[in-house]
């Protein structure tokens, strides 16, 4: 049954033709990617300054939620009537995805995730292990970050996106609210 709710306004008619939940997850790897290009950017220039990770996690994100709120208003959810209330409804989810990312970039890089990772795919293809002596990128850091923040700002996003209901003209009422 064709619904009769207008289609949002995306920045071509023909995404119309694409589900919702493809856009979603195409938009969001193509979000990540440019994400993780200016992360590691940011990293490979502000670390040897003597800026911890997780801090430079926390900045950048910060940065990055308006880009990524309005990729995902052109590509998924379309424009809203309000953008600046949709942004402020959306940057919580952003927000709690950062902390969520900084404190995890700051436990990865406590332990030395990059480094374990790159030993275990030494160990697991037979190649030679990697010095360890100079310093290095987060790329297999900022892979777990990317997957945890992902599925968490997918789930809330579609929570905080839904199409509001239409309201129908003869909803029941509740007796409650009556007296």
């Amino acid at each position: 049954m064709p619904s009769s709710s207008p289609k949002p306004r995306l920045i071509h008619e023909s995404l119309h033709n694409i589900s919702h939940t493809i856009r979603f997850l195409a938009i969001g790897v193509v979000s990540q990617v440019i994400f993780m290009t200016g992360y590691n950017f940011s990293v490979m220039t502000f670390e040897p300054l003597g800026y911890p990770a997780s801090t430079i996690y926390a900045v950048f994100y910060t940065c990055y939620i308006p880009v990524g709120h309005i990729m995902q208003c052109l590509f998924v959810f379309g424009w809203p009537k309000d953008y600046l209330s949709s942004l402020m409804s959306n940057a919580p989810i952003g927000l709690t995805a950062m902390a969520i990312g900084t404190a995890l970039t700051g436990f990865l890089s406590k332990i030395e995730f990059n480094a374990l990772a790159e030993d275990w795919i030494s160990s697991a293809f037979g190649t030679e292990k990697h010095d360890h002596s100079e310093e290095e990128g987060e790329f297999y850091s900022s892979l777990v970050v990317m997957v945890a923040t992902g599925v968490w700002c997918y789930v809330l996003s579609l929570y905080v996106n839904a199409a509001e209901p239409e309201k129908k003209g003869n909803a029941e009422k509740d007796p409650a609210k009556e007296l």
